[in-house]
């Protein structure tokens, strides 16, 4: 029998937290502008995938919200969590940032990124307990 489940406050918040992942690094925390000469740096690319595996989240966290089945949860939270992880790595270890310290790349967007990677990563194991106990 399948065990039914609606909308919990998990779904709500880790698709506000995707939401706003998105948003940062779109609006907020992003990484360095342009050089000078017009060009970029390695950092912008860094941004730009962040920026996709941020929007690739947020769909997860939608796609969960009408979802009643918990197996079908469980599989997405499931699949949150490399996704998740990959948005931690990207930025100076896949994908190289500005060499300076204090270059926004490093100081602003690198820690936030961590930080919401990791957020989104303990509402999805903290989901996927839950799931599991209710087995």
């Amino acid at each position: 029998m399948q065990k039914k489940k609606t909308i919990s406050i998990l779904d709500i918040v880790q698709t506000v937290v995707s939401l706003c992942f998105l948003l940062g690094i779109l609006f907020v925390f992003g990484p360095c502008g342009p050089k000078e000469d017009g060009g970029w740096m390695t950092c912008h690319w860094a941004g730009r995938a962040v920026t996709g595996v941020a929007a690739l989240l947020l769909v997860l966290a939608l796609v969960r919200l009408p979802v009643k089945d918990s197996r079908i949860k469980l599989g997405l939270d499931i699949a949150v969590l490399p996704a998740a992880l990959l948005a931690a790595l990207i930025p100076g270890r896949l994908i190289s940032l500005c060499m300076m310290a204090d270059m926004r790349c490093r100081s602003v967007m690198q820690p936030a990124v961590t930080v919401f990677a990791i957020l989104l990563i303990v509402l999805s194991a903290a989901d996927i307990l839950l799931l599991r106990k209710k087995k």
